[in-house]
């Protein structure tokens, strides 16, 4: 996953593959075995935004904002942001949570901003409805066959 979110068609390189691994015989081979005798739910630990389809930021001070913040990431720790910037956009940019696990700062929304070598592709760590949701499909075969 992470070998695709380089610049480019990440995206569509991504369907590609899994259309290939999800059509072929032995991925059925082994769903048949492992749906014996019960149901299979395969997952991921988060889902990834197609951030390479996001719209750039027009406005030049928020998409400074967010290279200096952000560089080419979607999250930061607050103990590596060099300046504390108070900022009141409307709507929010980003977003700090504090939590057991960390004290980060978070890019809202499907905004993307230019950064040298390009812009990711696909990308985890923002607030995105595609980031925060975790798919998963359910599998299971009725009767004996």
């Amino acid at each position: 996953m992470h070998e695709l979110s380089l610049p480019g068609h990440g995206l569509a390189t991504l369907a590609r593959e899994a259309a290939e691994k999800l059509g072929s015989d032995g991925f059925w081979n082994l769903v048949y075995r492992l749906t014996t005798g019960r149901r299979l739910i395969i997952t991921a630990d988060h889902g990834y935004a197609a951030s390479g389809l996001f719209p750039d930021i027009v406005d030049a001070v928020q998409a400074q904002y967010l290279k200096q913040r952000f560089k080419s990431g979607r999250w930061t720790s607050v103990a590596e942001i060099e300046q504390q910037v108070s900022t009141a956009w409307v709507p929010p940019l980003d977003v700090q949570i504090k939590s057991a696990h960390a004290d980060a700062v978070f890019a809202l929304g499907r905004r993307k901003w230019k950064s040298p070598g390009g812009y990711p592709t696909l990308t985890h760590g923002g607030l995105t409805l595609l980031e925060m949701a975790v798919p998963f499909i359910e599998l299971s075969r009725s009767g004996g066959a």
